[in-house]
């Protein structure tokens, strides 16, 4: 299960690469975009070796249900890194998605 939710967090952390890479673009700065973006690439590298590891630990339907849980890091993330806010609305969409997962997990227990 560790190893899940930190290929995940993993997954995660792409999409904070790619918006670094995007905001750099955005700045005209081609040092500082191909530094995030072969991040990104390496994150992405890393994720789906560890994903392999995943899928072979565990059934496909209870790994990919898990995958909702990149909702709740990548909204973590942009109120940390980039001061977006939570909206009632984003809790309310975070918390059902949450109990979904909770829902699957607990029926493959």
């Amino acid at each position: 299960m560790l190893l899940l939710h930190g290929t995940l967090l993993i997954y995660a952390v792409v999409s904070v690469f790619a918006k670094l890479a995007g905001l750099r673009l955005a700045a005209q700065d081609a040092g500082m975009t191909l530094a995030f973006l072969a991040a990104e690439a390496a994150a992405l590298l890393a994720y789906s070796l560890l994903w392999q590891l995943v899928l072979r630990r565990m059934s496909l339907s209870f790994a990919y249900s898990n995958k909702g849980v990149c909702t709740l890091w990548t909204a973590l993330f942009g109120l940390a890194f980039f001061g977006e806010q939570m909206t009632w609305g984003k809790a309310a969409g975070l918390v059902v998605v949450l109990a979904g997962v909770a829902l699957v997990v607990t029926d493959h227990e």
